[in-house]
């Protein structure tokens, strides 16, 4: 295999400067290279905006909140500086060293969640450079220590145009944001821990701009961890404000893709040993507004449950993972109108890995009320690939994928009924059934033969096709977040088909590029209701320390 230069960290800050360059030269030509009229939107369309859309804000920071900012930067670029010491030390070191021969994350790879990462690791070896952040002795209080992170991001999305052409916002235009995050992760002993993560973000060309666009600085993440280790593992509970892990289930997500990810105020306990993890939560969403520190509780929806995950179970190679949780609201809207909703969920998520071969499966069952109806609706996901063996073609490590993946949520098929059909997962990724994020997973079943080449531990190229469909006739077509598509007295079930390429380009350990295309071709039900085919984009820079 041969040898790939380690980046060091400064031209990680080079790229976030021309990120910012390039993002100014779109914003200047958009309003050329998008200047496309609306098509007219035939009578009958029913594409309706969301509940709680709000105009574009300009934020105007407060004296407190530039400060702030300044602060924020200025701890995310000494980060980046001090780490750019120890890139350059270890590029040294490996140029006498032969790389590993697999493709796989290190040690010290980022996390999604960045508060699951451990870097105790550290208090015994030498430190120096970026290591120097990420594990700080506290003086006179032994096993104690502070570690330092963050990223900055940026990211444009484009739809030409939006949303099959439908509605107020469905034109032609382009999203350009921006976000900062910088977390600090205190250590006490081995019995308490605190972690507190600020973001701040900015986004411009939305026409209808949501809470989680943009923000001047705020609180994402406080809570305060007590650990009791036990003979096999520990005991964890958690309070504050937290993004809520429970397990990897398709049905649950943090939003990553959009500038504010979503945490929640509340209280977890957890056991966790080898074996198992057990883990039981009872919290609220946080409700985000655009000014210095002011999200807040959002006390009208309440989430709670229990999730458990059991890993080699008989010593076979699998994961079983096992759930019940509620998401009650006090409003939702479906094609049937809108009520207070108290929905539950119970599933099993099966995963495993023999050989090449890798496979994903999950299935959920709902029940509760939604106004005077019952709820039973059901959900499931499917994931299967298999992994060829790493070859050194051109002298570099080359690994393809091959797969399939497919998701079925039941619709409505009687709007009179008392007994309602539509699957709704609770908070789930806006992408679940595509990256262009406007097609939700309630009445829709979809089929995606993928496939994924993974280059030289660093490179992913990626190309799938897509084919969405309703389930049921009498239910809508649900989209964004309190969106809705209805072609009345449309017996088609064809929405969509999706042909995608993606790139994914690890450019050093910290800084990775991302770059996306889809062509969205219009189903008959989508015609029926008004819209056309379309194009969406979709590039991202992102530095982590």
């Amino acid at each position: 295999m041969g040898m790939r230069e380690e980046r060091t960290v400064p031209e990680a800050i080079v790229a976030w400067r021309c990120a910012q360059s390039c993002r100014r030269r779109v914003v200047d030509l958009l309003p050329t290279a998008l200047s496309r009229q609306d098509l007219p939107i035939p009578a009958g369309n029913e594409a309706s905006s969301p509940r709680h859309a709000r105009p574009h804000i300009s934020v105007q920071y407060s004296f407190a909140g530039r400060c702030f900012t300044v602060l924020l930067v200025a701890l995310a670029m000494s980060g980046m500086i001090a780490a750019s010491a120890r890139a350059q030390e270890e590029s040294k070191e490996k140029s006498a060293k032969k790389p590993e021969q697999t493709i796989s994350a290190t040690r010290n790879a980022f996390r999604l969640y960045r508060w699951q990462e451990d870097y105790s690791y550290l208090a015994t070896k030498q430190r120096s450079g970026w290591e120097t952040l990420k594990y700080i002795p506290l003086p006179g209080l032994p096993g104690s220590w502070l570690s330092l992170g963050g990223e900055a991001r940026y990211r444009l999305d484009a739809y030409d145009p939006y949303l099959f052409g439908l509605g107020k916002s469905g034109r032609t235009w382009a999203s350009n944001q921006e976000r900062l995050l910088q977390h600090f992760d205190l250590h006490l002993g081995q019995m308490f821990r605190t972690f507190v993560q600020f973001d701040t973000a900015h986004e411009n060309g939305r026409p209808v701009q949501r809470a989680y666009d943009q923000s001047a600085p705020d609180l994402r993440q406080g809570f305060l961890d007590f650990i009791l280790p036990t003979r096999s593992g520990s005991i964890v509970v958690r309070s504050g404000r937290q993004e809520l892990y429970l397990g990897d289930s398709r049905w649950l997500a943090v939003r990553d893709p959009t500038n504010l990810r979503r945490s929640f105020d509340g209280f977890l306990a957890q056991y966790d040993d080898p074996k198992l993890t057990v883990r039981a939560f009872s919290a609220h969403p946080v409700g985000i507004l655009p000014g210095f520190i002011d999200d807040y509780t959002l006390t009208k929806e309440y989430f709670r449950g229990g999730y458990a995950n059991v890993r080699n179970p008989f010593g076979l190679p699998l994961t079983i993972d096992a759930y019940v949780y509620g998401r009650q609201q006090a409003s939702a809207t479906y094609a049937r109108g809108t009520a207070a909703e108290d929905r539950w969920t119970g599933g099993a998520r099966l995963s495993g890995r023999m050989g090449g071969f890798e496979g994903i499966a999950e299935a959920a069952y709902q029940w509760g009320s939604f106004g005077t109806a019952t709820i039973s609706a059901r959900g499931a996901f499917c994931d299967l690939g298999y992994r060829f063996a790493p070859s050194n073609a051109f002298a570099i490590g080359v690994q393809p994928k091959l797969g399939v993946r497919g998701h079925y949520a039941s619709g409505d098929d009687n709007l009179k009924s008392g007994i309602f059909h539509n699957f709704t997962a609770a908070y789930p990724a806006a992408s679940v059934i595509s990256e262009m994020s406007l097609l939700s997973v309630s009445n829709a079943v979809n089929l995606q033969p993928y496939a994924q080449l993974f280059i030289d531990r660093s490179l992913v190229l990626g190309a799938n096709w897509n084919v969405v469909r309703k389930v049921a006739t009498a239910d809508s077509v649900y989209g964004p977040i309190g969106t809705m598509i209805t072609a009345k007295s449309s017996a088609a079930l064809g929405l969509a088909q999706i042909g995608q390429v993606d790139m994914t380009w690890n450019i050093s350990q910290f800084l990775q590029l991302h770059a996306l295309y889809s062509h969205i071709f219009a189903g008959q039900y989508i015609r029926d209701a008004g819209g056309r085919s379309f194009d969406y984009y979709r590039l991202q820079l992102m530095a982590r320390w």
